[in-house]
């Protein structure tokens, strides 16, 4: 009985491993352009990386790929009262874009992963729930840090299911929700433009 507890544990941890692997192809560090730092995902739309509005103030970044390439960044829109950003890049990112999820899918007490770059630790994951229905916003029971803002926040099949953007203290914090970012994407956020949601 011990002994199929412990292969399970051990099946878990490699599973854990390598969802963390695959996943961190599509994280990027962010460096904004006034000194912010943080992470940001490689979106599956051609030549765009997704992070927070509050990792890029300015209007360019330098961004460093999983495979070590370093390129420049433009900001083609923001709307920061829902967090986001989104960068344009000239270089060819096809092969590291995430695989997006549908955030609406979850359910409370679902296995979440957060992939990001906390304090300067590069592609750290961190292992928790969602906490509460999802909705515009997600609700964690995770444990973030500085820098993990604008990272990956991805179900147990691997899939971007939200951008992590705020930690709430005791172990909680918040993230984007995916259906979020796609109407950010779309332009129909549901915001005025005298709100922010603009693009630049």
């Amino acid at each position: 009985m011990v002994l199929e507890v412990l292969s399970r544990a051990a099946q878990i941890s490699d599973a854990l491993g390598q969802l963390t692997r695959e996943v961190t192809r599509g994280v990027v560090l962010v460096r904004g352009s006034r000194g912010s730092a943080g992470s940001g995902v490689v979106w599956d739309t051609p030549g765009l990386v997704l992070t927070n509005h509050h990792v890029v103030p300015g209007s360019s970044a330098q961004l460093t790929l999983s495979d070590g390439r370093r390129i420049s960044a433009r900001v083609v829109r923001r709307a920061p009262t829902l967090d986001l950003a989104a960068l344009a890049v000239d270089d060819d990112v096809r092969t590291l874009a995430a695989r997006v999820g549908d955030s609406d899918a979850l359910r409370v007490g679902d296995l979440v992963v957060a992939v990001g770059n906390p304090m300067g630790e590069r592609n750290a994951p961190s292992l928790g729930i969602l906490a509460s229905a999802p909705g515009d916003v997600l609700r964690l029971a995770v444990t973030l840090r500085p820098g993990n803002s604008g990272g990956a926040l991805v179900n147990a099949a691997g899939e971007i299911v939200g951008i992590p953007h705020m930690v709430t203290g005791n172990g909680l914090a918040l993230a984007v929700s995916t259906r979020t970012v796609r109407r950010f994407l779309a332009g129909s956020s549901g915001e005025t433009e005298s709100e922010g949601l603009d693009w630049v």
